[in-house]
């Protein structure tokens, strides 16, 4: 799941340097990687144990920056009404 957030990143990274990139494909991929990133950050604090949430790691920073990016202004779920527009067709905005 990690190489494929990596070579979704990579892949996608191309596509913009050659103005080719949809906004369809980085809806997907901000979702994906976002969603990856903050199940990465969970384990890592469950590795963690006790200290996990101490301010001694800067695990729990990064979960809430990553709190923040998933539910600010339902930012993941428009993602995902965008990129199931790409796939459908069909507009959920109206």
């Amino acid at each position: 799941e990690i190489t494929k957030a990596q070579l979704l990143a990579l892949r996608l990274g191309q596509l913009k340097n050659e103005d080719r990139a949809t906004t369809a494909q980085i809806s997907m991929a901000k979702r994906n990687n976002v969603e990856m990133a903050i199940k990465i950050a969970r384990e890592a604090r469950q590795i963690l144990g006790g200290m996990g949430i101490t301010g001694e790691y800067s695990i729990m920073r990064h979960m809430m920056n990553l709190e923040s990016v998933i539910t600010y202004e339902g930012t993941h779920d428009i993602h995902l009404l965008i990129t199931g527009l790409d796939i459908t067709g069909l507009n959920a905005f109206k």
